[in-house]
């Protein structure tokens, strides 16, 4: 057992007396005896057997589902075994973020082309080697923003509640101001927003499709954003960008977005990926780092970081922002998948999503529920029936059905990908239609 155990007792001597202390508590004399923890209830250690039987009778608590009718910013998709294969490999697996100095350059050229493939579903200019997640992204963006008085955000209620949440922990910290707007039967209101926008509007954001699962009038947002001088940020769902139009067709000066559907299974969350994109001229504002193409002395073509701004490797008052990794991995996920996708696979993979969601809408509608909104949707909608919520939701987990998110005592936000199957949805619209 000894090759596990990090630092022997004889080994951890040796280095106190090197730096002159005598002991571990020395180290931390500084800090007042009331801030430090004490000593700490730990039981004592497992065997790796004892371990394993521990976790694997955790594990067996877990509810498996055999049919998934949930999204709301995690969705699932299926995944080519090439993705994982790839991966997975020990070249790329690392818990360890590589820096310019000892990054390869078979690493560097993942991320450049993950780079080339955001530009291209996104239509902008330039793209950074990723972020922590969608919710993220969106905030640096949103910061990005900022610029001679112009420092008010301006956002409508239906976007994902984590985005939200994490742009007003975001703003508030830079000295920056989040507005958030009521919709209009689920719709960003153009019109109140226009109302709204003033000399000190820093930028608008809206989603594509958003939380409620519509198919938002981007460009006219957009332009309404641009006629008082604001940016506009474009927040997408990466699968329905193979179908509607790109955030720079819309007039978008930014897109971001959650990349977990390419390629990413849910995990309990995460790790995902946060994407940004922008156009050349908002280049210098971008938060992480670029990786860019170049030759090198022997005129041979080499890659290398780029840009940088962050304050570990310009002045800190100039940094764009402090984000201090990426998520290489989950960004080399991303490339392996739309790699392997194609632009014709991932065209087929969103039809089905749109396919599979409206024919649920209708198989629902017609077993007695009701749909919220009017407007046009992608692979997400909301069904409304008085009190009936939980009574369905019950209905369809007795049966290994997981129904949709429960957003109040009469609302279901219900989401359908490729993995779904008219079999299952006409058994869920049997079921519903029962316990209405």
């Amino acid at each position: 057992m000894s090759d596990y155990i990090p630092v022997t007792a004889r080994e951890r001597a040796e280095m106190l007396a090197a730096i002159g202390v005598k002991s571990v508590d020395e180290l931390f004399e500084d800090i007042p005896a009331g801030l430090r923890a004490g000593a700490l209830a730990l039981p004592e250690g497992l065997s790796q057997q004892e371990v394993y039987e521990k976790f694997k009778n955790i594990a067996s608590e877990n509810r498996l589902y055999r049919s998934y009718m949930r999204g709301a910013g995690a969705y699932r998709h299926y995944i080519p075994s090439v993705v994982k294969a790839i991966a997975s490999r020990s070249e790329f697996v690392t818990a360890y973020t590589p820096y310019q100095a000892e990054m390869s350059q078979g690493v560097l050229k993942a991320m450049f082309e993950y780079q080339t493939y955001i530009c291209l579903l996104t239509g902008m200019d330039v793209s950074n080697a990723s972020l922590y997640n969608g919710a993220t992204a969106a905030a640096e963006a949103a910061l990005m923003t900022k610029d001679r008085g112009r420092y008010k955000v301006f956002v409508t209620d239906n976007v994902r509640p984590d985005v939200l949440a994490v742009m007003k922990t975001y703003l508030t910290a830079k000295g920056m101001e989040l507005n958030v707007i009521p919709s209009e039967d689920g719709a960003t209101d153009v019109s109140a927003l226009k109302a709204l926008l003033d000399a000190s509007a820093a930028a608008v954001y809206a989603e594509q499709p958003n939380y409620f699962g519509i198919v938002e009038d981007l460009e006219a947002i957009g332009e309404t954003a641009h006629a008082a001088g604001a940016k506009f940020i474009a927040g997408c769902n990466p699968i329905s960008l193979a179908l509607l139009k790109t955030p720079a067709e819309c007039g978008a000066d930014i897109a971001v977005g959650e990349g977990q559907p390419l390629g990413m299974s849910l995990a309990f969350g995460g790790p995902y990926l946060g994407f940004l994109a922008c156009k050349e001229k908002e280049v210098r504002k971008i938060p992480g780092r670029i990786v860019g193409e170049t030759v090198d002395k022997d005129m041979r073509k080499a890659y290398v970081l780029t840009l940088q701004p962050r304050e570990q490797h310009i002045k800190r008052e100039r940094a764009s922002s402090n984000i201090c990794s990426n998520e290489a991995l989950c960004a080399l996920t991303a490339t392996v998948y739309m790699s392997a996708m194609g632009k014709e696979g991932m065209r087929e993979v969103a039809s089905a999503c749109l396919s599979y969601a409206h024919y649920a809408a209708r198989k629902f509608t017609e077993a007695g529920l009701e749909l919220r909104y009017k407007g046009e949707f992608f692979h997400e909608f909301v069904t409304a029936a008085e009190g009936a919520s939980d009574k369905i939701l019950t209905a369809l987990d007795a049966r290994g059905i997981l129904g949709g998110l429960k957003l109040n005592d009469d609302e279901l936000l219900w989401c359908f990908t490729e993995l779904n199957s008219k079999e299952d949805i006409n058994e869920a619209a049997t079921l519903i239609g029962g316990a209405l």
